[in-house]
Protein backbone atom coordinates (compact mmCIF):
# COMPACT_ATOMS: atom_id res chain seq x y z
CA UNK A 1 0.00 0.00 0.00
CA UNK A 2 1.41 3.61 -0.92
CA UNK A 3 0.76 6.86 0.24
CA UNK A 4 -2.14 7.67 -2.21
CA UNK A 5 -4.01 4.34 -1.15
CA UNK A 6 -3.71 4.58 2.59
CA UNK A 7 -4.91 8.32 2.15
CA UNK A 8 -7.79 6.73 0.44
CA UNK A 9 -9.17 4.15 2.93
CA UNK A 10 -8.27 7.10 6.04
CA UNK A 11 -11.08 9.07 4.57
CA UNK A 12 -13.17 6.70 5.76
CA UNK A 13 -11.56 6.55 9.11
CA UNK A 14 -14.05 8.07 11.44
CA UNK A 15 -12.73 10.91 13.64
CA UNK A 16 -13.72 9.85 17.03
CA UNK A 17 -11.48 6.93 16.73
CA UNK A 18 -13.84 4.03 16.41
CA UNK A 19 -12.02 2.57 13.48
CA UNK A 20 -8.69 2.45 15.67
CA UNK A 21 -8.96 -1.40 16.00
CA UNK A 22 -10.59 -2.05 12.55
CA UNK A 23 -8.36 -4.59 11.04
CA UNK A 24 -9.39 -2.89 7.45
CA UNK A 25 -7.54 -0.34 8.38
CA UNK A 26 -4.31 -1.38 9.84
CA UNK A 27 -2.29 -1.31 6.96
CA UNK A 28 -2.95 2.03 6.61
CA UNK A 29 -2.40 2.99 10.01
CA UNK A 30 0.65 1.66 10.27
CA UNK A 31 1.84 3.74 7.37
CA UNK A 32 0.79 6.86 8.81
CA UNK A 33 2.59 5.92 11.70
CA UNK A 34 5.77 5.45 10.20
CA UNK A 35 5.66 8.26 7.38
CA UNK A 36 5.19 11.59 8.69
CA UNK A 37 3.99 13.09 5.97
CA UNK A 38 1.44 10.90 5.89
CA UNK A 39 1.02 11.73 9.42
CA UNK A 40 0.47 15.00 9.57
CA UNK A 41 -1.95 14.63 6.98
CA UNK A 42 -4.05 12.13 9.05
CA UNK A 43 -3.97 14.39 12.15
CA UNK A 44 -5.46 17.65 10.12
CA UNK A 45 -7.83 15.34 8.24
CA UNK A 46 -9.42 13.67 11.92
CA UNK A 47 -9.57 17.63 13.23
CA UNK A 48 -11.27 18.75 10.32
CA UNK A 49 -13.74 16.31 10.36
CA UNK A 50 -14.52 16.30 13.86
CA UNK A 51 -14.74 20.26 13.61
CA UNK A 52 -17.42 19.55 10.90
CA UNK A 53 -19.09 16.79 12.74
CA UNK A 54 -19.39 18.98 15.77
CA UNK A 55 -20.23 21.91 13.61
CA UNK A 56 -23.55 19.86 12.01
CA UNK A 57 -24.93 18.71 15.32
CA UNK A 58 -25.01 22.69 16.55
CA UNK A 59 -27.94 23.02 13.70
CA UNK A 60 -31.40 23.20 14.20
CA UNK A 61 -33.46 22.14 10.77
CA UNK A 62 -36.81 23.87 10.09
CA UNK A 63 -39.55 21.26 9.83
CA UNK A 64 -40.51 23.52 6.89
CA UNK A 65 -36.60 22.76 5.26
CA UNK A 66 -38.08 20.21 2.76
CA UNK A 67 -41.04 22.36 1.53
CA UNK A 68 -38.88 25.52 1.36
CA UNK A 69 -36.23 23.77 -0.52
CA UNK A 70 -38.61 22.74 -3.39
CA UNK A 71 -40.51 25.77 -3.50
CA UNK A 72 -36.90 27.50 -4.43
CA UNK A 73 -36.24 25.18 -6.73
CA UNK A 74 -39.67 25.45 -8.40
CA UNK A 75 -39.43 29.38 -8.13
CA UNK A 76 -35.89 28.98 -10.32
CA UNK A 77 -37.85 27.30 -12.66
CA UNK A 78 -40.62 29.21 -13.27
CA UNK A 79 -42.52 26.84 -10.86
CA UNK A 80 -42.28 23.92 -13.00
CA UNK A 81 -39.11 21.97 -13.12
CA UNK A 82 -38.67 20.06 -16.15
CA UNK A 83 -38.10 16.13 -16.75
CA UNK A 84 -35.35 15.13 -19.01
CA UNK A 85 -37.25 13.22 -21.42
CA UNK A 86 -40.34 10.78 -21.41
CA UNK A 87 -38.92 7.55 -19.05
CA UNK A 88 -38.98 10.76 -16.10
CA UNK A 89 -41.95 12.04 -17.15
CA UNK A 90 -43.28 7.95 -17.11
CA UNK A 91 -41.31 7.07 -13.61
CA UNK A 92 -43.01 10.46 -11.82
CA UNK A 93 -46.11 9.05 -12.39
CA UNK A 94 -45.31 5.49 -11.38
CA UNK A 95 -43.53 6.33 -8.19
CA UNK A 96 -46.49 9.79 -7.55
CA UNK A 97 -48.73 6.52 -7.14
CA UNK A 98 -47.15 4.37 -4.29
CA UNK A 99 -48.27 4.83 -1.45
CA UNK A 100 -46.34 2.98 1.45
CA UNK A 101 -48.16 1.93 4.63
CA UNK A 102 -47.83 3.92 7.79
CA UNK A 103 -45.54 1.95 9.73
CA UNK A 104 -42.69 1.45 7.16
CA UNK A 105 -40.30 4.01 8.71
CA UNK A 106 -41.18 2.05 12.02
CA UNK A 107 -40.28 -1.23 10.95
CA UNK A 108 -37.22 0.55 8.93
CA UNK A 109 -35.78 2.00 12.15
CA UNK A 110 -36.10 -1.87 14.03
CA UNK A 111 -34.22 -3.54 11.08
CA UNK A 112 -31.44 -1.45 11.64
CA UNK A 113 -31.50 -1.62 15.30
CA UNK A 114 -31.33 -5.38 15.15
CA UNK A 115 -28.92 -6.00 12.42
CA UNK A 116 -26.91 -3.93 14.79
CA UNK A 117 -27.03 -7.08 17.21
CA UNK A 118 -25.82 -9.57 14.52
CA UNK A 119 -22.59 -11.08 14.19
CA UNK A 120 -21.35 -10.97 9.81
CA UNK A 121 -18.46 -12.37 8.96
CA UNK A 122 -15.57 -9.90 8.12
CA UNK A 123 -14.80 -8.85 4.78
CA UNK A 124 -12.22 -6.28 3.68
CA UNK A 125 -13.17 -2.69 2.94
CA UNK A 126 -13.08 -3.21 -0.59
CA UNK A 127 -14.83 -6.53 -0.80
CA UNK A 128 -17.91 -4.24 1.60
CA UNK A 129 -16.85 -1.16 -1.27
CA UNK A 130 -16.98 -3.88 -4.23
CA UNK A 131 -20.67 -5.10 -3.55
CA UNK A 132 -22.68 -1.74 -3.68
CA UNK A 133 -20.94 -0.84 -6.54
CA UNK A 134 -21.94 -3.95 -8.41
CA UNK A 135 -25.51 -3.72 -7.21
CA UNK A 136 -25.60 -0.27 -8.69
CA UNK A 137 -23.80 -1.64 -12.14
CA UNK A 138 -26.27 -3.73 -12.20
CA UNK A 139 -29.07 -1.18 -11.81
CA UNK A 140 -27.72 0.91 -14.08
CA UNK A 141 -27.62 -1.98 -17.10
CA UNK A 142 -31.02 -2.96 -16.46
CA UNK A 143 -31.77 0.69 -17.16
CA UNK A 144 -29.30 0.84 -20.07
CA UNK A 145 -30.88 -2.13 -21.42
CA UNK A 146 -34.45 -1.76 -20.80
CA UNK A 147 -35.03 2.12 -21.17
CA UNK A 148 -35.49 1.52 -24.67
CA UNK A 149 -38.72 -0.55 -24.38
CA UNK A 150 -40.12 0.98 -21.56
CA UNK A 151 -44.12 2.36 -21.63
CA UNK A 152 -45.56 4.42 -19.34
CA UNK A 153 -45.80 2.21 -15.95
CA UNK A 154 -49.29 2.38 -14.74
CA UNK A 155 -50.39 0.56 -10.97
CA UNK A 156 -53.94 -0.72 -11.03
CA UNK A 157 -56.65 -0.07 -8.73
CA UNK A 158 -59.22 -2.38 -8.19
CA UNK A 159 -62.05 0.11 -7.02
CA UNK A 160 -62.48 3.57 -7.10
CA UNK A 161 -59.82 5.66 -4.96
CA UNK A 162 -60.83 7.68 -1.90
CA UNK A 163 -60.84 11.82 -2.90
CA UNK A 164 -58.03 11.87 -0.48
CA UNK A 165 -55.85 9.61 -1.88
CA UNK A 166 -56.12 11.68 -5.53
CA UNK A 167 -55.24 14.71 -3.68
CA UNK A 168 -52.22 13.33 -1.57
CA UNK A 169 -51.21 11.73 -5.34
CA UNK A 170 -51.26 15.00 -7.03
CA UNK A 171 -49.03 16.45 -3.84
CA UNK A 172 -46.36 13.94 -4.33
CA UNK A 173 -46.42 13.82 -8.47
CA UNK A 174 -45.99 18.25 -8.30
CA UNK A 175 -43.75 18.70 -5.17
CA UNK A 176 -41.36 16.10 -7.34
CA UNK A 177 -38.45 17.78 -8.85
CA UNK A 178 -39.44 16.33 -11.97
CA UNK A 179 -42.54 16.86 -12.42
CA UNK A 180 -43.49 18.81 -15.74
CA UNK A 181 -46.82 19.58 -17.85
CA UNK A 182 -47.55 17.95 -21.35
CA UNK A 183 -48.58 21.24 -22.88
CA UNK A 184 -48.59 24.84 -22.05
CA UNK A 185 -50.77 26.70 -23.12
CA UNK A 186 -52.57 30.52 -21.91
CA UNK A 187 -55.67 29.89 -23.47
CA UNK A 188 -57.87 26.97 -21.84
CA UNK A 189 -59.86 25.91 -23.98
CA UNK A 190 -56.86 24.91 -26.11
CA UNK A 191 -55.63 22.62 -23.10
CA UNK A 192 -59.09 21.14 -22.93
CA UNK A 193 -58.76 19.72 -26.55
CA UNK A 194 -55.55 18.53 -26.33
CA UNK A 195 -57.00 16.42 -23.07
CA UNK A 196 -60.37 15.72 -25.10
CA UNK A 197 -57.82 13.93 -27.78
CA UNK A 198 -55.86 12.19 -25.46
CA UNK A 199 -59.39 10.73 -23.66
CA UNK A 200 -58.70 12.50 -20.65
CA UNK A 201 -61.26 13.98 -18.13
CA UNK A 202 -62.28 17.40 -19.13
CA UNK A 203 -63.75 19.86 -17.15
CA UNK A 204 -67.34 21.17 -18.00
CA UNK A 205 -67.91 24.96 -15.83
CA UNK A 206 -65.14 26.45 -14.51
CA UNK A 207 -65.60 28.18 -10.72
CA UNK A 208 -66.49 31.56 -11.57
CA UNK A 209 -63.31 32.82 -10.32
CA UNK A 210 -61.09 31.20 -12.97
CA UNK A 211 -63.21 32.11 -16.32
CA UNK A 212 -61.31 34.35 -18.37
CA UNK A 213 -57.66 33.78 -15.98
CA UNK A 214 -54.81 32.58 -17.98
CA UNK A 215 -54.03 29.19 -18.31
CA UNK A 216 -50.37 27.53 -17.41
CA UNK A 217 -50.56 24.04 -19.07
CA UNK A 218 -52.04 20.72 -18.49
CA UNK A 219 -51.21 17.12 -17.72
CA UNK A 220 -52.36 13.30 -17.22
CA UNK A 221 -52.26 12.69 -14.00
CA UNK A 222 -52.15 8.92 -12.81
CA UNK A 223 -53.00 7.59 -9.93
CA UNK A 224 -52.86 3.63 -9.10
CA UNK A 225 -54.01 3.67 -12.67
CA UNK A 226 -56.89 5.71 -12.93
CA UNK A 227 -56.12 8.07 -15.32
CA UNK A 228 -57.19 11.93 -14.62
CA UNK A 229 -56.51 15.42 -16.02
CA UNK A 230 -54.58 18.48 -14.52
CA UNK A 231 -54.87 21.75 -15.38
CA UNK A 232 -53.02 24.73 -14.08
CA UNK A 233 -53.92 28.85 -13.76
CA UNK A 234 -52.32 31.72 -12.57
CA UNK A 235 -54.91 33.88 -10.84
CA UNK A 236 -53.73 37.35 -9.50
CA UNK A 237 -54.60 37.49 -6.16
CA UNK A 238 -54.70 34.13 -5.41
CA UNK A 239 -51.43 32.86 -7.24
CA UNK A 240 -50.85 29.63 -8.83
CA UNK A 241 -54.07 27.11 -8.19
CA UNK A 242 -53.98 23.49 -10.27
CA UNK A 243 -57.54 21.77 -11.28
CA UNK A 244 -57.71 18.12 -10.75
CA UNK A 245 -60.24 16.53 -12.52
CA UNK A 246 -61.39 12.78 -12.10
CA UNK A 247 -64.17 10.39 -14.01
CA UNK A 248 -66.70 10.22 -11.07
CA UNK A 249 -66.64 6.28 -11.19
CA UNK A 250 -62.96 6.03 -10.08
CA UNK A 251 -63.42 8.24 -7.11
CA UNK A 252 -65.26 7.11 -4.10
CA UNK A 253 -67.38 9.07 -1.73
CA UNK A 254 -69.80 11.76 -2.01
CA UNK A 255 -69.19 15.10 -2.80
CA UNK A 256 -70.91 18.30 -2.70
CA UNK A 257 -71.95 20.19 -6.03
CA UNK A 258 -69.66 23.35 -7.22
CA UNK A 259 -72.27 25.78 -5.63
CA UNK A 260 -70.91 24.68 -2.38
CA UNK A 261 -67.69 23.19 -2.50
CA UNK A 262 -66.00 21.65 0.81
CA UNK A 263 -62.80 23.22 1.56
CA UNK A 264 -59.95 21.43 3.89
CA UNK A 265 -56.36 22.50 4.46
CA UNK A 266 -53.01 20.07 4.36
CA UNK A 267 -50.24 20.99 5.19
CA UNK A 268 -49.38 24.40 3.38
CA UNK A 269 -52.31 23.11 0.59
CA UNK A 270 -55.88 24.46 0.46
CA UNK A 271 -58.30 22.48 -1.62
CA UNK A 272 -61.73 22.96 -3.00
CA UNK A 273 -63.32 19.66 -3.70
CA UNK A 274 -66.82 19.07 -5.58
CA UNK A 275 -68.10 16.80 -7.78
CA UNK A 276 -71.06 16.81 -11.47
CA UNK A 277 -72.69 14.01 -12.69
CA UNK A 278 -69.64 12.55 -14.60
CA UNK A 279 -66.63 13.91 -12.99
CA UNK A 280 -65.04 14.74 -9.43
CA UNK A 281 -62.47 18.08 -9.15
CA UNK A 282 -60.22 19.00 -6.61
CA UNK A 283 -58.90 22.75 -6.64
CA UNK A 284 -56.10 22.92 -5.08
CA UNK A 285 -53.14 25.64 -4.48
CA UNK A 286 -50.66 26.91 -1.95
CA UNK A 287 -52.90 29.42 -0.99
CA UNK A 288 -55.43 30.70 1.73
CA UNK A 289 -58.58 29.27 2.24
CA UNK A 290 -60.00 32.53 1.76
CA UNK A 291 -58.74 32.83 -1.12
CA UNK A 292 -59.70 29.79 -2.47
CA UNK A 293 -62.88 30.36 -1.61
CA UNK A 294 -63.19 33.57 -3.59
CA UNK A 295 -62.76 31.47 -7.16
CA UNK A 296 -65.90 30.25 -6.35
Amino acid sequence: MDKEQARFVLRSFRPDGADVDDCDFAEALALAMENRELGEWLAEERAFDAAFAMALATVELPETLRNDILGCLAGERGDFPQAEDALDAALIGAFASIHPPGNLRDNILTAMDRSTTVAFPRKSLWRRLALPMAAAAGVTFAFFFTKQNVTTPTLVSAGPLPVDVVQAGFIRTYESPLFSLDEKREEHRELISHLKSRKLPCPGCLPPGLVGVKSIGCRELAIDGKRGSLVCFDESETGIVHLIIFRREDVSGDLPTRAHPSFARQGHWSAARWEDENHVFILIGTTDVRKLAALF
